[in-house]
């Protein structure tokens, strides 16, 4: 079905001339880029954070939550804000709030004590903040940028890559700086580039708002927040203290009442948050479901192989020696399928991107800190070039999929979808690997030959404690025993199973992509706009 180029296309690009698209996605690229420094660059330090304010596993665990949990929560309420008030305006608050997160993480280096931990987490929610304010409006930009579909997904590639060329950046920069400086310097790169972005960027993107008119959608705003938010606490408080825990218990409930107050809002609202008939596209809803599991996957890969490459006890240059393939491969993932995009459908790119993931997710189950270098960095690069592949095209397809008018309401949707898959990524691999290396635990010690009794005691140590912080009381406890072997086998036993369900679930995705393509009808394509 064509949808008219007078119906879909806003305002600003019918009355104005549209500047040079590849200039305005260039900043998008370096806003996104900015968005997701923190990221690796926290996932990278969790050692030497850990070393340094003597935080347990589940405080590591808060360092990535409190960044990933605002973004989850407040993409929607940014993306509306950005479509309301302006894109480029959201975009400058977007960088200010990331220069602020990171000044107030780098501020715990003058703390002392475990009182450090508490300044990370602020500095990081606050960076979660400036994140969500940019990601959709960073897609939102690109999107209405370019109003023809096959164009559009080469730049939202090349925006996924941007993404993902952030992550492989901050783990170098994060390693070079463990080598000659302490730990809290690791927040300052955001600090630097945001400002970089907001002195020689910003001015180049005009500003731009979407169709909407009307008042904002301020219950949906509170709701969809206060919903996702509780409900990844919930999730990882209940990791930490067993889902039937009061807090656990109270946070789920809180997140079911606010998620169906929020349904129930948006569709009495005469100017919804979020127009919940989207849904009703089903390659839309299947880009969403997809979204959201591709990043749940990935950023629970990614956390769990930090704690395994810390059990190793790497050193910062040669963890990112490893990460750089993962997501050196994520990049190659995304330009690949961008060029894809031009010649397939997006349902047949994405069952194809997916069903790649889960077989190199298998191979990475088999990855061994005793092997040669090179076994372990072909598993990461055939890893990342799938979830490269599968990010870049999900949110293409979710955005096409849409009427043109719409773009930036699904930028934020889409996003807003996909960031609370990548919040409870984390906290339900975390728990996963921990309840597998645990079970694993006791046949480790006896393969090392550690005596029954110590066993026992070690074994009682890591249950209370945790895999991380227990197995390290363990050591220092027990020094004579040698249980660093025993408990890295344990650490990579948890970890390779959370990557076989990791990649069940991406072949369930493939099958359902292809079944989509072959009895689904295809998405509605608009008409390029002439400009």
């Amino acid at each position: 079905m064509s949808v008219k180029s007078e119906a879909t296309t806003p305002p600003e690009i019918v009355d104005k001339p549209r500047p040079r698209t590849a200039v305005v996605a260039a900043v998008a690229c370096a806003g996104i880029f900015v968005g997701y420094l923190p990221i690796m660059a926290a996932t990278v330090g969790l050692s030497a954070i850990a070393q340094e304010t003597r935080a347990s596993a589940s405080d590591l665990e808060w360092v990535v939550s409190m960044l990933v949990l605002p973004m989850a929560a407040l993409i929607l309420a940014f993306g509306a804000w950005a479509e309301k008030w302006g894109r480029r305006r959201v975009l400058v608050i977007g960088l200010v709030l990331a220069m602020l997160g990171g000044l107030v993480a780098t501020s715990a280096g003058l703390v002392d004590g475990d009182a450090a931990i508490y300044f990370i987490w602020i500095g990081q929610g606050i960076a979660g903040m400036g994140a969500a304010a940019l990601i959709p409006t960073t897609l939102a930009i690109i999107s209405v940028a370019e109003p023809d579909h096959r164009r559009r997904a080469v730049l939202i590639a090349a925006w996924s890559g941007a993404m993902m060329a952030a992550m492989a950046v901050a783990v170098y920069i994060s390693a070079a700086i463990l080598d000659v400086l302490a730990w809290y310097w690791l927040f300052i790169p955001v600090v630097v580039a945001s400002a970089l972005v907001l002195a020689f960027g910003v001015r180049l993107v005009p500003e731009s708002r979407g169709a909407t008119s009307g008042r904002m959608d301020v219950p949906g705003q509170i709701l969809t927040a206060v919903g996702v938010a509780a409900l990844v606490y919930a999730v990882i408080v209940g990791g930490a203290d067993g889902f039937a825990s009061p807090k656990s218990v109270t946070g789920l409930v809180v997140a079911v009442v606010a998620i169906a107050g929020f349904i129930v809002v948006e569709l009495r609202s005469d100017a919804p948050l979020l127009d919940l008939r989207v849904f009703s596209n089903v390659n839309f809803s299947m880009s969403a479901l997809v979204a959201a599991i591709a990043m749940f996957a990935y950023l629970g890969v990614n956390f769990g192989l930090a704690l395994y490459f810390s059990a190793l006890e790497l050193s910062p240059i040669e963890v990112a020696n490893r990460y750089i393939f993962l997501i050196g491969g994520s990049v190659v993932g995304s330009n690949i399928a961008g060029r894809a995009l031009h010649r397939f459908n997006a349902q047949s790119v994405l069952a194809a991107a997916c069903g790649w993931t889960g077989l190199a997710m298998v191979f990475l189950s088999f990855i061994d800190g005793d092997a040669p270098v090179w076994q372990a960095d072909l598993r990461l690069i055939l890893t990342g070039v799938g979830i490269g592949g599968v990010l870049a095209t999900v949110t293409a397809a979710a955005v096409n999929a849409v009427p043109y008018r719409q773009a930036g309401m699904a930028s934020a949707a889409i996003n807003a979808v996909r960031q609370t898959g990548g919040a409870l990524g984390p906290a339900v691999f975390s728990i996963l690997s921990a309840s597998w290396a645990l079970s694993a635990l006791p046949d480790k010690l006896f393969d090392a030959g550690i005596d029954e009794k110590s066993a026992a005691v070690v074994h009682e140590i890591v249950d209370e404690q945790g895999v991380q912080h227990g197995g390290a009381v363990a050591q220092s406890q027990f020094p004579e025993l040698g249980l660093h072997d025993a408990l890295s086998a344990a650490q990579a036993h948890g970890f390779s199973l959370s990557a076989v369900a990791a990649a069940i679930v991406f072949c369930v995705l493939a099958v359902s992509c292809a079944v989509l393509r072959v009895v689904g009808r295809e998405p509605d394509v608009e008409e390029p706009v002439q400009v």
